[in-house]
């Protein structure tokens, strides 16, 4: 079978499948069968950690089947556990070409102590726990008394735990990594070049990590070779297979699962329309139905600013319905078993130190911001001329129909057949015949599934109305017209008290950015100090021909640092290479 084919045809089975014809929940499931197990790689900047250090990361997905980057899952999730099975941070990313990115910023809330990091995706819950992503991550947290969790127990003093042993890289003749020089002067520029000596088996996505050497022994972290060997290992003890499927895999996007139940009577729930907002100025609208136990899926793959989705039921009989969203199944931590990491008194004055260099850094945090990657907005218009109307700019009428009437053109309300206000828009085409169809409502992106409502809505309220002239189709009935009107807080999905809507606060992805990378040319600042650890994080590297080259430059603190690359070929190869320099 040729999996990259039928994935494409399962996104749209699984879809039509759940919302028209399922019989059951777990027998909807069993067209995934097909697909294989994935495994996610997380490369981290460092498992030795400070308060006001970030954890950067970059999460590899891989087909578990063909070992290369898997093209099942849209969305990974990274989480922190502590020792005590808390949730420091849980963190939803997208990934793009089977890769996602994140970080975390130390506050002074995070204790010292022993954590996990923990990388999977939703499909990945279907198997076994123990081959989900694990790296032990320590935290020194130098600002609270209590030390306890990194202090070692008198029986400990001689033998200060079970740390891993640092992962030993292999040599890798494909690539070069090389500096310039072997040594440099503070503030200097540094030249970094890879050479792939290996054509097109060594293209692929790799992350450089460029940090000072830790001066205070940690228990090291997994490498891409160390992960996969200890990934063999997990597997001899659990099945790559998942017997028993009970989580969809997120193959378009985040995935919500709801269910709509009667309130009313023998009220059919089946077969219902579903519709979702998403609010903002780049809002969305979506449809689903149910199938036939009342069981809803939405699938959300375009990016937006809101994080809030409102539900509500499109029938004639809302009213005797109500929906509830399904909550995923907290994962257990019972079997994490954590590595230990000690501090002694030999290290005061390393900790004193660092932790000196961390406030001065993060007093000049305005000076060297990290950016986000802005990706272009959904366009909720569709790329359609919009018309907009300022009511600022006339003399406002007290309701929405007079205003509309008045003040909007091409926009006029009537009452249908059954004796309902609608909301009509003219055509361009100069003939003015009425459309059939009525127009769409919005209100700051809020579908408004019944307009008559608005008649008497206070136009003090509203800013400006956008109005676009075509036509528009949603879950099987067509529209001609989207009217949208925006409040002066923009902010109307909060104001909603309706019990026929549920509201849900959506887990959005994180954000992508581009790392600062410190720069000494022509007109800077001499007076900024300069005390990274970190010199560099590039999560995504492209490489795709014999050579390729990087700079940054050095900070003021001196020591040994090492340069790091790592990944996933595009063949699903592990590469793993370091290099060292000196900064004097």
């Amino acid at each position: 079978m040729n999996r990259s084919i039928n994935l494409v045809t399962l996104v749209a089975l699984f879809f039509w499948s759940v919302s028209f014809s399922q019989e059951s929940e777990d027998r909807s499931y069993d067209q995934f069968k097909v697909l294989p197990s994935e495994k996610v790689y997380i490369s981290v900047n460092t498992s030795l950690l400070f308060t006001g250090e970030y954890l950067f990361y970059k999460m590899y997905c891989l087909n578990d089947k063909t070992k290369q980057l898997s093209k099942i899952s849209t969305i990974g999730y990274v989480e922190l556990i502590s020792e005590d099975n808390e949730i420091v941070f849980h963190h939803k990313i997208r990934l793009i070409k089977s890769q996602g990115q994140g970080d975390f910023f130390i506050p002074t809330s995070v204790p010292s102590g022993n954590y996990k990091l923990i990388g999977y995706t939703r499909w990945m819950r279907n198997g076994s726990f123990d081959v989900f992503f694990q790296e032990d991550i320590s935290i020194i947290n130098p600002y609270q008394v209590n030390q306890d969790a990194l202090l070692a127990a008198p029986k400990d003093k001689e033998t200060p735990g079970t740390a891993l042993s640092i992962a030993v890289i292999k040599e890798d003749k494909r690539f070069v990594l090389s500096t310039d020089k072997e040594s440099y002067a503070k503030k200097s520029k540094v030249i970094l070049a890879l050479q792939n000596f290996r054509g097109a088996s060594g293209y692929g996505s790799y992350t450089v990590s460029v940090r000072k050497k830790e001066t205070i022994k940690d228990s090291g972290k997994h490498t891409t070779e160390s992960f996969i060997e200890w990934h063999k290992k997990q597997l001899a003890r659990a099945s790559s297979f998942y017997e028993k499927i009970t989580f969809a895999p997120e193959l378009d996007g985040e995935l919500i699962k709801g269910r709509l139940l009667a309130t009313a009577g023998e009220a059919s729930i089946a077969n219902k329309l579903i519709g979702v907002s998403i609010p903002g100025e780049d809002f969305q609208l979506k449809a689903v139905r149910t199938d036939s136990v009342g069981v809803f899926y939405l699938n959300i793959n375009k990016d937006y600013t809101i994080p809030q989705a409102l539900f509500q039921v499109l029938e004639d009989d809302s009213g005797a319905y109500k929906i509830e969203i399904e909550q995923e199944q907290a994962l257990s931590y019972a079997s994490l078993k954590f590595q230990k990491f000690y501090i002694n008194p030999e290290m005061e004055t390393s900790i004193r130190k660092r932790s000196t260099f961390n406030q001065i850094e993060n007093g000049y945090f305005a000076e060297k911001p990290d950016t986000l990657i802005l990706k272009e907005l959904n366009d909720p218009y569709g790329g359609a001329y919009v018309e907009m109307v300022t009511l600022g700019d006339y003399t406002r009428f007290k309701t929405l129909e007079e205003t509309i009437v008045e003040l909007v053109p091409n926009v006029w309300t009537k009452k249908n057949t059954e004796g309902k206000r609608v909301f009509k828009a003219r055509s361009f085409d100069e003939t003015y015949e009425e459309s059939k169809y009525d127009a769409f409502v919005y209100i700051d992106g809020v579908f408004i599934a019944s307009p008559e409502e608005l008649m008497d809505f206070d136009t003090r309220r509203v800013k400006s109305i956008h109005t676009v002239r075509e036509k528009y189709r949603l879950g099987g009935k067509y529209y001609f017209g989207m009217i949208n009107m925006v409040t002066n807080g923009a902010d109307y999905f909060n104001q909603i008290s309706d019990t026929s809507i549920t509201k849900l606060e959506l887990d959005r992805p994180r954000p992508t950015k581009n790392y600062f990378n410190q720069k000494y040319l022509a007109g800077f600042n001499p007076r900024i100090p300069d005390f990274r650890n970190q010199l560099l994080w590039k999560p995504t590297v492209i490489v795709e021909g014999k050579e390729l080259a990087l700079s940054f430059y050095t900070s003021e603190v001196a020591g040994e640092y090492e340069v790091s690359l790592e990944g996933f070929s595009i063949y699903g190869r592990p590469v793993a290479i370091r290099e060292t320099f000196i900064v004097n």
